[in-house]
């Protein structure tokens, strides 16, 4: 029997053979979507398998979409390195207001969404807890949630500047996935990494022990993209916020992007990233920091963890070894685009379709329209280095959300 298309659980039904090859995937390899001549057997295949259904949320490679990523504002109120460019070269305009998503606006494509198929949303930015209207977004997430048979996964991405503040409204609502961005545990790091005050890591830091010590109510998630040269000497120290909280420690390789001054040379890759983390539980005293299963098909963290420890440890490796083909992410940004890839260079405006007054039904496929548009990786770059030098073809870090 040939391989199954990794995004369908194995069935008695055989895959058709277009979609596989010896070797893998045949989708997976490609670097356009599927033409329309291809896409019918892979559809009638789709309309068998228990699971899968051709669905507007089902691309050309038979990738299941259930992971919607908010962007609630393309403006921060940091300028880290690696996404923001430096200052002096050429100024960032964030979306006005009359162009973002209004509340009303994001309530209704996040019940189309969720009708669709979406079970995990995620709240992102720039940094998410900057908007005014932040705490009633929250509020009206959790209420879609909880009128839900099963509530949604919920969470968000967050520089943590502003978190304290938020968890009782994120608490009430159910939004319980917290991933935080901290790329140092040094203070006299902070400025250059962030060009903010070091009273800020202060913040941060303090919001972080707060997360990790309720554990019952919220999963933390520390997100570190390392840099050589600035930050790949405190591996160890982050490894350690594992060993007594539940917390999942992340390591994000460097991703170029419009003008964040993206080099091969700067990016830490994962194998020196590995080495770094069992040379430091080593140590410790502890051996070997030992492989997980990751914990869905559509996991973009390699996991590990450290013997008689509470916690985790990640590595996302986009660069070296990208993790498209399980991809299940879509993508609105804060002026109401739906992407379909974090390094693709087209986008669909559901806010001006919106706004012109179309039905759910043109809504929904517009959303169609652009799944299945989506390429198999990278949003159709060969590598790494092809990204690089498209980087001013695709959007900034943030205002796609990561």
């Amino acid at each position: 029997m040939g391989r199954l298309c990794i995004f369908a659980p194995q069935t008695s039904f055989r895959a058709p053979s277009g979609l596989v090859q010896k070797t893998g995937y045949r989708a997976f390899g490609a670097l356009r979507p599927l033409a329309e001549a291809e896409v019918a057997p892979l559809f009638d295949y789709a309309r068998q398998t228990p699971g899968i259904h051709s669905s507007p949320l089902v691309d050309t490679f038979g990738r299941v979409h259930r992971y919607l990523r908010i962007s609630l504002t393309d403006k921060c109120n940091m300028r880290c390195q690696y996404c923001i460019p430096e200052e002096g070269e050429e100024p960032i305009l964030p979306t006005t207001a009359g162009e973002l998503l209004t509340r009303e606006e994001l309530q209704r494509l996040t019940r189309l969404m969720v009708g669709l198929g979406v079970r995990k949303v995620r709240l992102t930015g720039g940094e998410p807890t900057i908007r005014g209207d932040f705490a009633q977004i929250v509020e009206d997430l959790g209420q879609l949630s909880h009128g839900l048979p099963q509530p949604l996964s919920l969470g968000i991405t967050t520089n943590g500047v502003r978190l304290s503040k938020f968890l009782p409204n994120l608490r009430k609502a159910g939004l319980s996935q917290i991933n935080l961005s901290l790329d140092t545990l040094i203070s006299a790091k902070w400025p250059l990494l962030t060009r903010r005050p070091k009273t800020w890591h202060e913040r941060v830091l303090k919001a972080l022990r707060e997360v990790a010590s309720l554990e019952e109510e919220f999963s933390l998630k520390v997100n570190c993209v390392l840099l050589r040269g600035v930050n790949e000497d405190e591996v160890g120290q982050f490894v350690d916020l594992t060993e007594h909280h539940r917390t999942e420690v992340r390591f994000l390789e460097f991703m170029p992007f419009d003008g964040n001054g993206w080099a091969k040379n700067r990016l830490v890759p994962q194998t020196e990233i590995l080495a770094a983390i069992q040379r430091h539980v080593h140590q410790r005293g502890h051996g070997t920091a030992e492989r997980l299963p990751p914990d869905t098909p559509s996991d973009v963290a390699r996991l590990w963890k450290v013997p008689g420890w509470s916690g985790r440890v990640g590595i996302i490796s986009s660069m070296r070894d990208a993790f498209c083909g399980g991809c299940n992410r879509l993508r609105f940004t804060a002026d109401g685009q739906l992407r379909n890839c974090l390094f693709g260079e087209e986008g669909w405006s559901l806010r001006d379709a919106m706004r012109a007054g179309r039905s759910d039904d043109e809504l929904t496929a517009l959303i169609a329209r652009g799944v299945r548009s989506k390429y198999a990786k990278l949003g159709g770059k060969r590598d790494m280095h092809e990204l690089h030098e498209r980087g001013g073809h695709n959007l900034r870090m943030m205002s796609l959300g990561g």
